[in-house]
């Protein structure tokens, strides 16, 4: 006999997904409604702009993929987006898979997996947090990475990001996406930015097709208060807000005031970016 429970339950995730489908495709965001809201949100576009996005959080893009990448090319001098791909080894001791940042896959959505094959796009080499540009300034953004001996720490394309003072748009995703958190991290020196004592070694193809092996840090895996830090950035004035479709664009003019405001926050109370923390974030 049917057990009719179980089936219900089993629908459950179709029926989800189901729904989030047909709400998207109730939400179509026509080109011209994409490039109105990136000209108002952006001021007219930005020398370096660095994007995270998902896309079907803000609704249907009439025009595709690659004409929202389209419209991010037309508002930036130098347009960068994340392509982490995660090839940590399974286990300690364990040989980490090969990073080749022609042909591994990008673990950040569409978006960012559409931008890294396009012709003239660079990626950095790192086997777990590379960065893919286009523009101006992509090369000088994106070489070495492998050198640096953490992902997201001095010397890599997110500590240029700083330097060259980038603007952030975090397209239908909230702070929780926003990696220069980790920058802000290993910059204070916070104890909690990283796991007790594992350097990983990291398998790669580099600019040259030669394997190498690199060393580097892990970021710490205990849950992080990224979206309620988001929520007290922008009440500081440091973040933009523009509707668009079912979701928002949140945008970061200028990466290094939000640098400097989180770094200010981590040396008082270096743990104030964790759940585990009792303290508000105010």
């Amino acid at each position: 006999m049917l057990d009719r429970g179980c089936i219900t339950r089993d629908l459950r995730p179709l029926s989800h997904l189901k729904r989030r489908v047909i709400n998207r495709l109730r939400t179509p965001i026509r080109p011209d409604v994409l490039r109105s809201a990136l000209q108002r949100i952006t001021g007219g576009g930005a020398e370096l702009l660095f994007v995270h996005s998902s896309l079907s959080s803000c609704g249907y893009f009439t025009a595709g993929p690659k004409d929202v990448l389209q419209s991010l090319r037309e508002v930036s001098g130098t347009l960068g987006l994340p392509t982490h791909s995660y090839c940590y080894p399974a286990t300690v001791g364990a040989e980490a898979p090969l990073f080749n940042p022609a042909t591994t896959p990008s673990q950040n959505g569409l978006l960012t997996e559409i931008f890294r094959t396009q012709a003239s796009v660079v990626r950095s080499v790192h086997a777990t947090h590379s960065m893919a540009a286009m523009g101006p300034l992509a090369q000088e953004l994106t070489t070495y990475h492998y050198l640096s001996n953490t992902p997201c720490g001095a010397g890599t394309p997110y500590d240029r990001l700083l330097q060259k003072r980038a603007s952030i748009l975090l397209f239908g995703v909230a702070f929780h996406c926003y990696t220069l958190f980790h920058t802000a991290e290993d910059a204070s020196g916070s104890e909690y930015a990283y796991e007790n004592g594992t350097l990983d070694p990291l398998l790669t193809v580099d600019e040259f097709g030669h394997r190498r092996t690199c060393w580097s840090r892990r970021q710490s895996r205990a849950p992080r208060r990224f979206e309620e830090a988001g929520y007290l950035l922008e009440r500081a004035g440091l973040v933009r807000r523009v509707p668009l479709g079912r979701n928002a664009l949140l945008y970061v003019p200028d990466c290094a005031p939000v640098h400097e405001f989180l770094l200010e926050r981590l040396k008082k109370i270096p743990d104030f970016l964790y759940q585990s923390c009792a303290n508000s974030l105010e």
